[in-house]
């Protein structure tokens, strides 16, 4: 039994050595993982740092570009402006010289808004005869209308440009949005019971004397031109016109019922002249307002 015990301590007693050697190991490796754990965190914040450095410079690289490329900009603005106005002066100080000016241009304080409808549009197709679509005719003769109004130095407003369906409040919200000098509607007419009827007519909102005023203008411009055949103007109840504060005008370019006016109607070449003669009357009727 004494053997036993003596055994038994001793064992004890050397595992106790044992662990003791081992414990310095186990801190030692648990100190390295932290360090190298600390190393790791510190080039992190460092890579970090770098990089937050490198785009705030950037940033303020790129603003003093912005700001550089815009005081340039205002610089020659400037400088232009300048110089128109030196040459303006130079031109009214030299005597029995006057500046040519287009005889059609308005003056500047004499801008216009015309406003023009293509009527129909989308779904609506108006009327269709043949090969001739009326919102088709509508929206060329329009589009035709902007560019020589525009040429004039009339600012022109369209209720659509494309072949879409606007509702009749909208053409309307659009031409007392405007505050527009004129509405101009343009159609197309037709009668079933007599396709022997052809000429233009023009539509003015009854009680409305400025709109009978452009409608008596266009259609006198049109007969002193004697290239289209015109008719009268005529009062009417249509929407657009009874609901529209502006002065505004309807006009029907011809009758797609006729079989001669409905093949001119679809021609390029007529479409043309009938902007043209349109246009003529509301620059006319505007001047003639103008006093």
């Amino acid at each position: 039994m004494a053997v036993f015990c003596k055994s038994q301590k001793e064992t004890d007693a050397g595992a106790d050595m044992e662990q003791r050697r081992r414990q310095p190991v186990w801190k030692a490796e648990s100190r390295r993982k932290r360090e190298k754990r600390i190393a790791r965190l510190r080039r992190r914040i460092i890579a970090y740092t770098v990089r937050g450095i490198v785009a705030a410079v950037l940033a303020v690289m790129l603003l003093l570009m912005v700001c550089g490329c815009l005081y340039i900009r205002d610089f020659f603005r400037k400088d232009h402006k300048d110089s128109a106005l030196k040459a303006d002066s130079v031109r009214e100080a030299v005597p029995g010289v006057e500046e040519n000016k287009p005889d059609t241009e308005f003056p500047e304080q004499e801008k216009y808004t015309v406003v023009l409808d293509a009527g129909h549009g989308g779904e609506d197709g108006g009327t269709v005869e043949q090969t001739a679509t009326e919102k088709e005719i509508n929206l060329a003769v329009v589009l035709k209308m902007r560019e020589l109004l525009e040429n004039q130095g009339i600012c022109v407003v369209l209720t659509r440009e494309q072949d879409i369906f606007i509702k009749l409040e909208e053409r309307v919200r659009v031409a007392n949005g405007e505050k527009a000098d004129l509405f101009v509607s343009i159609h197309c007419n037709y009668y079933e019971k007599d396709s022997s009827i052809y000429g233009l007519e023009c539509y003015y909102c009854k009680g409305a004397e400025d709109g009978k005023y452009y409608a008596e203008r266009i259609l006198d411009t049109i007969e002193k031109s004697g290239e289209i055949v015109s008719r009268n103007a005529k009062p009417s109840g249509y929407y657009i016109l009874k609901n529209t504060t502006v002065p505004a005008v309807l006009v029907e370019t011809g009758y797609l019922s006729n079989y001669n006016e409905r093949n001119q109607l679809i021609s390029g070449e007529y479409q043309g002249k009938l902007a043209q003669e349109l246009v003529e009357g509301i620059v006319e009727g505007l001047e003639g307002k103008a006093g």
